[in-house]
């Protein structure tokens, strides 16, 4: 394919490196960071097996801006197999390195982009989205990940927890790079009404969750804690998104006979409105990054609870200081949490002005600036 009229201003153009693209907060945060990067007259080059079906899911939040070249493999076929998708994006990627002296930011599949850098002589940027400590479980993969890590220009992670992670396990310097976070404009959104009559007109305990159905997520476990929690306390619970386990999900809600407390609603482009209903957001991952939903909510002064994965949620939450941390899979303990939550106490109204005050003070709407200074810096 021919990039003649991509590059602009004589600044480098960026290949950006994203197979498998997916709805969620990662991919929000990165079309937010490229569109912002086009504007600022840099060629963009995005590869990836599939784009989002924008009418699907009603979002501008995954538009690109019409000067950024959006590159696909030509072969048309449909399927869910992740892997099957980075192959293929290898070799689109190889084809573009291979004409164009561009750097390549790679946001996943990191290994194959670092190979892919090497056989072009291209510079690499790797944003790491996973912790070491969940796919780090002997001294092979640690030892494999360290020396092709090692191999990138940089580095980039999303919290501070996660930069330790980086030295811990591959004794690797990493930058951390927060994503975007737009507090107005979510505060703004939330403000829209919705006809929600499932929430709206209920006096007791609401909780909701916002994120994909995946194993990731660990929705199951929520359901069961939920389940429990309705034997002695009046509540609801709404789960706003779609995935993998979307089926094995209701199949649950149903046998155990939740459907009368429960709803499940697809993705939202406007999921603000919802959480403006609730009165507590649990988050139940069995692992994260950096989670973009808890930092949302905590823009729209709602108190949190979360699972205290190895990297993410104990930084947001500052230890627990702005929101309530419970062990991973620990069902009987999240179940007493939210038996004796009170979201109208002192306790609960600080907590949820500590994690307020950490995302006014630690991220920013436009993140362009410091990630063109980590370009520049790329020699």
């Amino acid at each position: 394919m021919n990039l003649k009229g991509v590059s602009i201003n004589s600044k480098k153009n960026l290949v950006f490196f994203y197979p498998s693209l997916e709805i969620g907060g990662l991919t929000k945060n990165l079309f937010s960071l490229i569109n912002s990067l086009s504007q600022k007259k840099y060629g963009i080059i995005f590869i990836t097996f599939n784009t989002i079906n924008k009418n699907k899911v009603g979002s501008k939040l995954y538009a690109f801006d019409n000067k950024i070249k959006v590159v696909t493999p030509k072969i048309k076929i449909k399927t869910n197999n992740r892997y099957l998708k980075y192959f293929f994006c290898f070799f689109l990627l190889l084809k573009y390195l291979y004409q164009n002296n561009n750097l390549l930011i790679s946001f996943q599949s990191n290994v194959l982009a670092i190979l892919a850098a090497k056989m072009t002589n291209s510079k690499i940027i790797i944003r790491c989205n996973t912790a070491p400590s969940k796919y780090i479980s002997n001294f092979i993969k640690k030892f494999f990940f360290k020396i092709v890590y090692s191999q990138s220009d940089k580095i980039l992670v999303t919290s501070k927890d996660f930069k330790l992670e980086m030295k811990k396990y591959f004794n690797l310097n990493s930058l951390v790079h927060r994503q975007s976070l737009d507090i107005v404009g979510i505060q703004h959104k939330s403000k829209k009404k919705v006809n929600f009559k499932f929430f709206k007109d209920y006096k007791n305990l609401k909780i909701i969750n916002v994120g994909r159905l995946t194993y990731q997520k660990d929705i199951i476990t929520l359901l069961k804690s939920f389940s429990e929690l309705i034997k002695i306390r009046k509540a609801r619970l709404l789960l706003v998104g779609n995935g993998t386990e979307e089926n094995k999900i209701k199949k649950f809600v149903k046998n155990n006979k939740l459907t009368e407390h429960v709803r499940i609603i697809s993705f939202q482009q406007n999921p603000y409105n919802y959480i403006s209903l609730a009165d507590v957001k649990v988050l139940s991952s069995r692992f994260e990054g950096n989670p973009n939903i808890l930092l949302e909510v905590a823009c729209l002064k709602k108190l949190i609870i979360s699972s205290n994965c190895k990297v993410g949620p104990s930084e947001i939450l500052q230890k627990g200081r702005g929101g309530i941390l419970y062990k991973v899979g620990d069902v009987k303990s999240l179940t007493k949490i939210l038996k004796d939550l009170d979201v109208n106490n002192k306790i609960s109204k600080n907590k949820i002005n500590i994690s307020y005050k950490y995302v006014k003070n630690n991220f920013k709407k436009d993140i362009s600036k410091p990630f063109i200074e980590i370009i520049k810096n790329i020699k």
